[in-house]
């Protein structure tokens, strides 16, 4: 999968780039000591030769030497630099949380010594942190949202096409209160630039049971984009189902397989296409009590460690349509960080799939 000019533009050396982010946080008002020039890669920043376990909360010359180390392993087209203040805030955990899922690590915004390591590994290199694709698979997709658009910045699907992402699942609604601002946008624009394209919705379960209202109020908004699973180029509408979204990691309060199985239907009934359950076989362990209630349909995995080849299946699905990989692809038609995928088949497959 191409990754575009921007990167190529934009991987210094470690020592070049240190020098220069260290240099613009002092005008900025950090204090500390800049990077000394001419200091090794092992030891671009130069604020500080420790490596205690920082978290939120922290703050001194070691968290700096952290967040200078952080903006030298992330590139500054997707990720905006951090400042080199010395404060372990939201924005420096949060930073640490992408690294860490760039990297294959836990993702607990923690930087203890697996993430000193790869922190020192990476601002070494004089490139930056992106996951490796996975290996033996032809057909690259991605996942968008409204997150896909900082500052109001727009996708380019015709570029993204060009660069080999051949289907995209696009946020449609969440709950019952939330429709995604670039649904209508980005469902018939990925569309038309050539991809095969699904909406998705993220199941909520805060009340019970609201799967069917959920599935109503889904069903009426990629209806009014023009969706209707049957036109080329149209995927099988997407259930979102994993752990809630509020930073707590619980599994929905009052979700059941009853209620998920109610939107399933419901969708199905509408638009004559079985859905496809974006999920994780932690997740169904979890907080479907492994359920096998869901093995007849067809799956997008979300497993992003860097040690596998294939994602694992839940309970009583023997095969997966889609991977989603990682949270942290690069490419120059987005200007954010982005979900990526690989699908399980064949470029006839996916045709097929999307009715062409």
């Amino acid at each position: 999968m191409g990754r575009g000019k921007i990167r190529e533009a934009l991987t210094l050396t470690g020592v070049a780039l240190a020098l220069m982010l260290a240099s613009s946080a002092t005008t900025a008002g950090a204090t500390g000591r800049p990077a000394p020039e001419g200091a090794a890669a092992g030891a671009a920043c130069g604020y500080s030769d420790a490596r205690p376990t920082l978290r939120r909360g922290a703050t001194g010359a070691d968290v700096k030497e952290a967040q200078c180390r952080l903006n030298l392993t992330m590139e500054t087209a997707h990720y905006a630099p951090l400042a080199v203040d010395g404060d372990f805030g939201g924005g420096t955990e949060n930073r640490v949380v992408q690294f860490q899922l760039c990297a294959g690590l836990g993702a607990d915004g923690i930087i203890g010594p697996n993430t000193w390591a790869a922190l020192e590994n990476w601002s070494a290199r004089g490139t930056f942190c992106e996951p490796p694709r996975p290996a033996g698979y032809v057909v690259d997709g991605v996942d968008t949202s409204v997150y896909q658009y900082p500052g109001g910045a727009v996708i380019d699907w015709n570029d993204l096409r060009a660069d080999g992402v051949e289907f995209a699942t696009v946020k449609a609604t969440r709950g019952l209160d939330v429709t995604d601002p670039y649904l209508a946008t980005d469902l018939e624009a990925a569309r038309q630039a050539g991809l095969a394209v699904a909406p998705y919705h993220f199941y909520t379960a805060a009340t019970a049971p609201t799967g069917p209202a959920q599935a109503d109020r889904f069903i009426a908004a990629v209806r009014a984009t023009g969706y209707t699973g049957h036109r080329p180029g149209d995927l099988p509408p997407v259930l979102d189902l994993e752990r809630m979204d509020d930073g707590t990691s619980r599994c929905p309060i009052h979700g059941s397989v009853a209620d998920v199985t109610a939107w399933l239907d419901r969708v199905e009934a509408a638009f004559g296409r079985k859905p496809v359950i974006y999920t994780q076989k932690s997740f169904l362990d979890d907080c479907m009590d492994s359920t096998t209630a869901f093995a007849g349909y067809a799956l997008q995995l979300a497993d992003y460690r860097q040690s596998i080849t294939r994602p694992p299946l839940p309970a009583g699905s023997t095969s997966w349509l889609m991977w989603q990989y990682t949270a942290s692809a690069l490419f120059d038609a987005i200007k954010a960080p982005v979900n990526a995928d690989v699908f399980n088949g064949t470029h006839a497959d996916l045709d097929r799939l999307a009715n062409r």
